[in-house]
């Protein structure tokens, strides 16, 4: 018997299979004579009513089979069109290779054997039907995948392998993953590890990143720095000494300096390999369901961005004390 577990909502009924497949899968049975549809989530299907019957099709064998002549110019008295296969083979052996008899052997060689395929069979199914939940409509979940860089994998193209945080990666509450149908666990409350959170923020940063105005000093898997490159009210001439290649005396040298470089974001993580000395521990982003999760994880990179992004200078003023947003390039 087919147990299924049903959700009823305004656009049919959300269907699972709890025990009685055998081997198969939900959307090969007909219900009512119609295959499923199949939903967001790969375990459950939709269909309009409950079934007043529930069947599959089977695979029925083959029939008629018989031996015809590969070159039919070769008939003869001797030498038939067509050969009933019942009349001419003996036995099958250990390999499953038929074994003519002694007096049509000879003959084997220039037949080739067919027959004639018979359509599949409906077989009704007793099933067992349970609506165990009523909603009025069900979300589909927004894709989640984000970038995280890549890693060496000898058998990827290039010898390198995207990988993503997906919604696989998304953390839900035992509780409500035991009291809430998988179908509906996306809209319960969630969250992302800071470790996770730290791999998106940092692979959107160093992806989106506007490097005449900001640098990424520090990018590890375990803390990651960015400073605002600023440029200076007055610039000065640096002295410093260099030691060339080979050589043992430093040479003094002399550096023209423009900008310089201030923190403007900085994190580390609380997975393992993470809690470097001095850094901030990024949190998880956490929200009420995974749709909201994105719209918060896309609203926090676009705000981080355009922070880092935005271009500033020393307030002449105050001789570099302070900073001032660069309306011009602002605009552009």
């Amino acid at each position: 018997m087919i147990k299924i577990q049903a959700i009823k909502s305004n656009k049919g009924y959300y269907i699972k299979a709890t025990d009685g497949l055998n081997y198969k899968t939900l959307n090969t049975y007909l219900f009512d004579g119609v295959n499923p549809e199949p939903s967001f989530h790969k375990e459950w299907y939709l269909i309009k009513e409950v079934p007043a019957k529930v069947s599959h099709m089977e695979h029925r064998p083959n029939i008629n089979y018989r031996y015809v002549l590969a070159d039919d110019t070769l008939q003869s008295e001797k030498i038939p069109a067509v050969l009933i296969k019942d009349d001419v083979v003996e036995s099958t052996d250990c390999e499953g290779h038929t074994v003519w008899k002694p007096e049509y052997a000879f003959y084997k060689s220039l037949y080739i054997e067919v027959s004639d395929e018979q359509p599949d069979e409906e077989v009704e199914d007793e099933f067992e039907f349970n609506v165990v939940l009523e909603v009025g409509d069900i979300i589909d979940p927004i894709e989640f995948k984000y970038p995280t860089g890549s890693h060496y994998d000898r058998w990827a193209e290039n010898n390198k392998r995207d990988t993503f945080i997906t919604q696989g990666d998304i953390v839900h509450q035992e509780l409500d993953k035991i009291i809430f149908p998988s179908l509906l666990i996306h809209e319960t409350p969630c969250k992302l590890s800071s470790e996770d959170t730290y791999k998106i923020v940092r692979e959107y940063i160093s992806t989106h990143i506007n490097s005449t105005v900001a640098v990424v000093t520090s990018n590890y898997d375990f803390c990651f720095t960015v400073k605002k490159r600023i440029p200076l009210v007055k610039p000065y001439t640096k002295e410093y000494e260099y030691t060339p290649p080979r050589k043992r005396k430093p040479q003094l040298k002399r550096k023209y300096v423009d900008i310089k470089e201030v923190t403007i974001f900085e994190m580390t993580h609380t997975g393992r390999n993470g809690n470097y000395q001095g850094y901030t521990p990024i949190e998880g982003f956490e929200a009420r369901n995974e749709n909201e999760l994105k719209e918060l994880v896309d609203t926090y990179l676009e705000d981080l961005i355009n922070q880092i992004n935005e271009p500033v200078k020393e307030c002449p003023t105050c001789n570099g004390c302070g900073v001032l947003f660069d309306e011009v390039n602002k605009e552009r």
